[in-house]
């Protein structure tokens, strides 16, 4: 098939949330008409503070929540009309705490079954050798097929998750901060396991941290999220090298270096927190650009790569 492997169009994801005995409800624009298309084999990162609406993204992408508005393409379909049997074949999750996803119940080679078991009409045998396969993929034994999730490391479990998410052998998969409940030495494992089999069995990743050197290093295009929508979007090398959004350069500035006595960076951004409940008009981030103008509190931000009046200048 041509086209983009994931294609988002103007979505919207809104909570009402309860104001207690006497306050009202108030509305939560976590993601705010974001749009975007992943060719096939790439990798989009997405990157950006804590509560900007990065998991709100993917959890809507995989159909774990229903958009307020706009839609979602997998593969030039619409997911909100697919069963979930077949929205399963082509989109798989890979979350981000390997041990509260796995059933600690359960053996290992139950816990990768089960996406082969819930489509059903699959024997016993297939079932095992499935398993077994990508097992062997990940790094993984059939000796620690029998065990359970305690009984193994904590980037064995992320393996075991990510074969469980590859075990039906999806076109797409989402990754949720993967790599940032392990440790460093782990990580880079774990980041290399995946860009292995992204090239093996021709992949799409859509890659979600705000980790920016992880992103950087598997990343082949960048989106730049805050306050629940995309500020910036490039290819990586590109965005990395020349950021033209104030966020960008600020987040890219925060990043900690191994050279001693420089401390914490400070990189001009306050401590005017973003609230999604309370969204200021003109360009979103004004309160807390180091470079802003008087017209950056009104006038609103063309869309396109970067939404900035003064990248625009």
């Amino acid at each position: 098939m041509s086209g983009p492997a994931i294609e988002v169009r103007g979505l919207r994801r809104v909570f009402r949330v309860g104001g207690g005995l006497l306050g009202r409800d108030r509305e939560v624009v976590a993601v705010d008409d974001v749009s975007f298309s992943v060719p096939k084999g790439g990798v989009l990162g997405v990157v950006g503070e804590s509560g900007c609406g990065k998991s709100t993204l993917a959890r809507v992408i995989l159909g774990l929540l229903p958009p307020t508005a706009g839609e979602v393409l997998v593969e030039g379909q619409r997911l909100d009309t697919m069963d979930r049997r077949a929205r399963a074949r082509l989109i798989q999750p890979v979350f981000q705490d390997p041990f509260a996803s796995l059933n600690p119940r359960r053996r290992i080679r139950d816990i990768v079954a089960m996406p082969l078991e819930a489509q059903g009409g699959i024997g016993r045998r297939e079932v095992e050798a499935r398993v077994l396969e990508m097992l062997g993929r990940v790094g993984l034994s059939a000796e620690q097929a029998g065990r359970y999730p305690a009984q193994l490391s904590g980037g064995q479990r992320q393996r075991v998750a990510i074969a469980r998410a590859l075990v039906l052998r999806p076109r797409i998969v989402i990754c949720d901060e993967p790599t940032s409940a392990l440790d460093v030495s782990v990580q880079a494992q774990i980041l290399n396991l995946l860009a292995q089999l992204r090239r093996e069995l021709d992949l799409t990743l859509l890659f979600i941290s705000h980790n920016l050197a992880v992103v950087e290093h598997v990343a082949t295009e960048v989106a730049v999220m805050y306050l629940g929508r995309i500020v910036e979007r490039g290819e990586a090398d590109a965005l990395f090298r020349a950021p033209r959004h104030p966020y960008t350069r600020a987040l890219l500035a925060s990043v900690l270096t191994p050279e001693p006595g420089l401390g914490v960076p400070d990189v001009g951004l306050g401590d005017i927190l973003p609230d999604p409940a309370n969204i200021p008009p003109g360009c979103r981030f004004h309160p807390r650009c180091p470079v802003a103008e008087p017209r950056c509190a009104t006038d609103v931000p063309q869309r396109g790569a970067v939404e900035c009046l003064l990248a625009a200048d």
